[in-house]
């Protein structure tokens, strides 16, 4: 490249400048007389002139052959008897193809010179992130597949485990390959299925690490993750990761429109799989993590809600695409129509939180929000008014879909009676003081705003062979941790594994 721009000229000019190098010929000539070596700075004799001084070879215009480097070799070191074989190889190579830029190149000499560097870079960069932002090579499964026998239960786990892409976080710290190391080695050894939101993979191998120690230490051999994003997509990926013991006898992924607010940044969505308990019996598990926009204190933030609602019910038409077609396609399945799971960080505050009641009271009503969610996500759609929009007919609801999904239920709620904490928890002290239950993680504005955004749905679809049991809160407090030493405790820097708490449950068939 250094060549090709040292014959750009410099000025202009009416015609293109070659820029050659001066020829030095070659002349070792011998007087067979005398024996002296001929040198044609001297001057001959006048009798000798025509006789004794042979002509000059023709001077070759190849700047390879003419250059003074090939006149250096050919003097300063004696012929060899490679040197023939040398020079015919030369002749038989075609010549190094020479091209001249016109003269008004010359005027952007500097500009050609950054444009070139910077089209470099680019190119290195893109290689670069072409590599670096993929997705790991997973080794090989070392333990098969996991077949449950009828009548025992499968540990399943859904957490929003907060580990978002380098140089985000709410405090200090938050800590990412401290919690990371432990939810490998203390959550993953307990649980069969597991939904993880908040897991992003942008500029970061921890998903990747993740992904890799669950399959090689504990035989998650399956999962679907959200789709890679680069930095040229002006976005993050979704954070979203489903891992299972158990064949996934099918997968699927959709991609929200974007959001709002942060939210723009990244392309939240829903993951899908079909898990195989055993050949006769199936469940359909769908995971998501929606717009956030927490509404607190009931307040109805329209433009946040709306975005929201519309994702509950593209997951929806994702759910009638995926699960209303039969629970198998094996033709000897037992179970004609598979049961229907819906879990994640759903990002709506189903608790009620009215004025002058102590935050430790826990909300037995719900929410309007969590009303509106759970009829969009069963197909019914919203209602208008609950929206503020009094133009729109009465009998016409908002993200209504003809296929209902009649018997979703929260079994969370169900279990307890009402709403429990999942995230912005609070802890009561033994003087009835109440403190906020986590604070290295969790941002200052959400402390202590106790809020029940963690979900699992269920729709048995009437199946009697595959059940939910025992779902429960899982606050994951490493204090609570019986398996650690107190020099473990105190070596680490954060108090619970994530901002949000788990709800783990267990699968059982019969």
């Amino acid at each position: 490249m250094y060549n090709w721009l040292r014959k750009i000229p410099r000025f202009a000019t009416h015609q293109s400048i070659y820029l050659p190098t001066l020829p030095i010929r070659r002349q070792r000539r011998h007087n067979n007389n005398s024996g002296l070596a001929y040198n044609h700075h001297q001057q001959p004799s006048s009798s000798a002139t025509e006789t004794a001084r042979p002509p000059l070879p023709p001077m070759r215009t190849d700047s390879l052959s003419s250059s003074s480097i090939d006149s250096f070799a050919s003097s300063a070191y004696p012929a060899t008897w490679c040197t023939p074989y040398y020079h015919q190889l030369c002749r038989l190579l075609p010549s190094c193809p020479s091209y001249v830029l016109p003269a008004w190149c010359g005027r952007y000499r500097a500009f050609l010179i950054f444009l070139s560097i910077m089209l470099l870079q680019l190119c290195c960069f893109l290689l670069f992130c072409s590599i670096f932002f993929a997705p790991a090579t997973l080794p090989a499964p070392v333990f098969p597949d996991k077949v449950l026998p009828m009548g025992e239960a499968a540990r399943l786990l859904t957490l929003n485990i907060f580990m978002r892409p380098p140089g985000i976080k709410n405090n200090w710290s938050d800590y990412k390959d401290d919690r990371l190391d432990y939810i490998i080695h203390h959550i993953l050894p307990h649980y069969d299925i597991i939904a993880f939101q908040e897991s992003f993979g942008f500029a970061t191998r921890r998903k990747d690490e993740l992904i890799k120690q669950a399959r090689l230490r504990y035989g998650f051999n399956h999962h679907v993750e959200s789709p890679r994003k680069y930095p040229w997509d002006i976005s993050v990926d979704g954070g979203l990761l489903l891992l299972s013991k158990f064949k996934m006898a099918q997968s699927g992924i959709i991609q929200y429109p974007r959001g709002t607010h942060s939210d723009w940044l990244s392309r939240k969505g829903a993951l899908y799989a079909m898990i195989e308990l055993n050949p006769n019996r199936r469940f359909h598990m769908y995971t998501t993590h929606t717009q956030a926009s927490y509404d607190l204190n009931n307040v109805i933030n329209l433009g946040d809600t709306y975005i929201r609602l519309g994702q509950f019910a593209q997951l929806h038409e994702f759910v009638d695409a995926t699960a209303n077609t039969g629970g198998s396609s094996s033709s000897n399945s037992e179970e004609p129509v598979a049961p229907i799971m819906i879990l994640g960080d759903l990002n709506v505050d189903a608790a009620v939180h009215p004025t002058g009641v102590p935050v430790t009271t826990p909300s037995v009503d719900s929410s309007i929000h969590y009303k509106m969610m759970t009829d969009v996500l069963k197909g019914i759609g919203a209602d208008p008014k609950d929206l503020g929009l009094t133009d729109t007919p009465k009998q016409q609801r908002l993200f209504a879909h003809p296929w209902v999904l009649h018997d979703l239920e929260d079994v969370v709620y169900k279990q307890y009676g009402y709403h429990p904490v999942t995230f912005g928890d609070v802890d009561v002290q033994q003087d009835k003081t109440v403190v906020p239950g986590e604070v290295v993680l969790t941002d200052h504005d959400q402390l202590m705003t106790v809020q029940s955004i963690d979900r699992i749905y269920w729709a048995p679809r009437n199946s009697s062979t595959v059940s939910i049991r025992a779902p429960h809160v899982e606050p994951f407090k490493v204090k609570e941790n019986t398996r650690l030493s107190d020099q473990e405790r105190e070596r680490l820097l954060f108090t619970q594994i994530s901002d949000h708490y788990g709800i783990s449950c267990s699968i059982h068939i019969d």
